[in-house]
């Protein structure tokens, strides 16, 4: 008995070495801070314009000299800053025979198709004319972003604001020569905005 009680005694204090030892594991000293609640979202680009789907423009069995002419309203409404370029998708052989002039400006009050009240911006950007982007062949129309009319500002392509509006004018004249008779052209304008 007298040998188990030192052997006994060992493990008590062993036992009690081991629950120091844990113990003091857990009492290191620590601190916190953070940071929470934080709140992330993406900003939008978004164009819109008033044409409800359907032609700006029509020039169906045209004479040669014969013309048409349209307007359309195209509104930014995105949270970035963007820059805007037109450009077109065209398919036909009419296209060389089509003369194309297109004008940026204000309306009072944009009604699709429309040109009523259609007042040209004052700025001779390209040296076309006032408020002229575009005037020449519809078949040297640009058919891509890259290539595409830049909006511009005088002596800067102009930076899209929320809530942005302009309107632009788009008249098509068919050529005067027989080489134009019996084609078929379409075309689709496209406004696309990419943010800076």
């Amino acid at each position: 008995m007298n040998g188990r009680r030192p052997i006994l005694r060992s493990f008590v204090v062993l036992g009690l070495v081991t629950v120091c030892v844990a113990t003091g594991t857990f009492a290191a000293f620590s601190a916190r801070t953070a940071s929470e609640n934080n709140a992330l979202a993406a900003g939008t680009v978004t164009l819109a314009d008033n044409d409800a789907g359907a032609a700006v423009l029509a020039l169906p069995a045209a004479a040669p000299g014969q013309s048409s002419t349209g307007c359309i309203a195209v509104t930014y409404g995105g949270s970035l800053d963007a820059s805007v370029r037109l450009y077109a998708t065209l398919s036909g052989s009419l296209a060389p025979h089509l003369t194309l002039t297109v004008t940026r400006g204000t309306q009072a009050a944009p009604a699709f198709s429309s040109c009523a009240g259609f007042t040209a911006d004052a700025a001779n950007y390209l040296g076309l004319g006032a408020g002229v982007l575009y005037s020449g062949a519809l078949s040297a129309f640009p058919t891509t972003y890259a290539a595409g009319i830049v909006d511009p500002l005088p002596g800067s392509p102009e930076t899209w604001t929320p809530g942005e509006n302009h309107v632009y004018r788009f008249v098509v004249t068919l050529a005067n020569t027989n080489a134009a008779q019996g084609l078929t052209q379409t075309a689709g304008f496209t406004w696309e905005a990419r943010n800076l």
